[in-house]
């Protein structure tokens, strides 16, 4: 399972974490954020900075499965980002997803500054964690996929 992240650069000052607000209402959170950075485009990765810090906040959805087919469950997704690392440049993680416990570690992230942001991710990394839903634990460890978007790459 291939699972992506669009982590946007506007993000960081459009979002906040997860107060208790119901499951609908982080949903539609999450996809007004989408909606509104989907026309903006991928910030090409040659450009990113060599140097300095940034964290991103945002929202991630997983498509848990259930009884009755998927269920969306959204968290607040913190990314960190150093540019001028030489390895492990994105690390983070995923926490308050509706319906679940548990949280997610993003780690072992990789800028890629060759990508052709038209057909690769900027960024790879690894999510790991376990997410209990009920009696239903479900061990992620997958493979994490992600690009910038947006004007300003700094944060």
């Amino acid at each position: 399972m291939r699972i992506m992240a669009f982590v946007l650069a506007v993000t960081a000052g459009c979002s906040s974490p997860s107060t208790g607000v119901e499951n609908i209402d982080r949903a539609a959170q999450a996809a007004a954020l989408e909606a509104a950075l989907a026309g903006e485009n991928i910030s090409d990765p040659a450009a990113l900075p060599l140097e300095g810090t940034a964290n991103y906040a945002g929202f991630m959805t997983l498509n848990l499965p259930t009884v009755d087919g998927r269920q969306a469950n959204v968290g607040d997704l913190n990314l960190a980002v150093d540019f001028g690392a030489t390895s492990n440049q994105v690390s983070g993680g995923v926490s308050n997803f509706s319906g679940t416990t548990g949280t997610l570690d993003i780690s072992g992230g990789d800028l890629n500054r060759g990508a052709d942001p038209d057909t690769d991710f900027t960024f790879d990394g690894a999510l790991s964690g376990t997410l209990q839903t009920g009696s239903t634990a479900f061990d992620i460890d997958e493979n994490l996929l992600g690009e910038f978007r947006g004007r300003d790459q700094y944060g």
